[in-house]
This record gives structure tokens, C-alpha cells and sequence, in this order.
């Protein structure tokens, strides 16, 4: 295709009827393509620009590609990040983290989610489960208090 950015192609005709002719980067024309007398103007055109054509067509799909490739790693890095805030209130609908909170964490009876979710906040020293997905310090903060609760899950209490 850098050959052909070069060249120009041009619509010509002479006694024998119309040509598709090309210059090359010397200034020398090329006859490259004949066309039947019954070829209509529109197909004519249609091929004296394929070159300029085709070059904004791979210039289309260039960008296109560089666009996918940049974006590529921040879709990616979306969808491996976890939802911590729908981990965590799951979490304090468990039945036995909320035992965990009591026994270590000092949440009181009744245990219900809503207790758990308050306790948790006050633990993991946030306003909202949603900042667990926005704060990488309160997620560190979760997956610590997580592993706790794994840990003291695995041992039986």
C-alpha cells in the first residue's frame, strides 16, 4: 500500500476509448486497466479512486485497532476487580459471619444483617459498603477482615 500512496491514478481516454492510468513518483503514466465502451462514469470513478479508497479504509481500521488495544487493558482490569460492596453484604446475611463479628469484632444480639452491616462499617472505617469498590485502602481493609473470618471458619471457631 506505500507504493500505491505514491502514485495517482487518473482517468484518460484516447481513440481507442477510456484508461485507467497511474503516475508513478518519476511523473511517468501507466497505462494499468482499460474499460469496456459500455463501462458506465460511476464505475469509472469507482476505480480511478480505489487508492485513496482503500488507503482511508486502512487508515479507518488503524485507528480502530490502536482505539481497541488502549482500551483493552482498562475493560479488562473492570472485570477482574471484584465487587467487594455485593461481597460484603452478602457476607452480612451469612449466618456464620455474623457469629464471626460477635465473637471477635463484638457485635451484638440480635445478630441480623443490618447489625453485621453496621459493625462492618465501624470495623472497616467507611460510611458505605460502596467504598469498598472505590478505595483500595478499605478493600485492602475487607480482604484482611475476609481472610480473618476464612481463617477462623477453617479452625471451628
Amino acid at each position: 500500500m506505500a507504493a500505491l500512496a505514491e502514485t495517482k491514478w487518473f482517468r484518460s481516454a484516447d481513440a481507442r476509448g477510456e484508461f485507467l492510468e497511474a503516475s508513478t513518483p518519476k511523473g511517468e503514466l501507466n497505462e494499468i486497466a482499460r474499460f469496456h465502451p459500455g463501462a458506465l462514469p460511476d464505475e469509472i470513478d469507482f476505480l480511478v479512486n480505489a487508492p485513496d479508497m482503500v488507503a482511508f479504509l486502512l487508515r479507518l481500521v488503524d485507528r480502530a485497532i490502536t482505539k481497541a488495544r488502549h482500551e483493552t487493558p482498562r475493560q479488562q482490569y473492570r472485570s477482574k476487580r471484584k465487587d467487594f460492596a455485593a461481597e460484603a453484604a452478602m457476607k452480612c446475611d451469612d449466618a456464620a459471619f455474623k457469629v464471626f463479628l460477635e465473637e471477635k469484632h463484638g457485635l451484638e444480639r440480635p445478630l441480623t444483617a443490618d447489625r453485621a452491616a453496621q459493625r462492618l462499617r465501624t470495623i472497616l472505617g467507611i460510611t458505605s459498603r460502596s467504598e469498598l469498590n472505590k478505595d483500595d485502602a478499605a478493600a485492602g481493609r475487607w480482604r484482611s477482615l475476609r481472610a480473618s473470618f476464612e481463617a477462623w471458619r477453617k479452625v471451628g471457631r
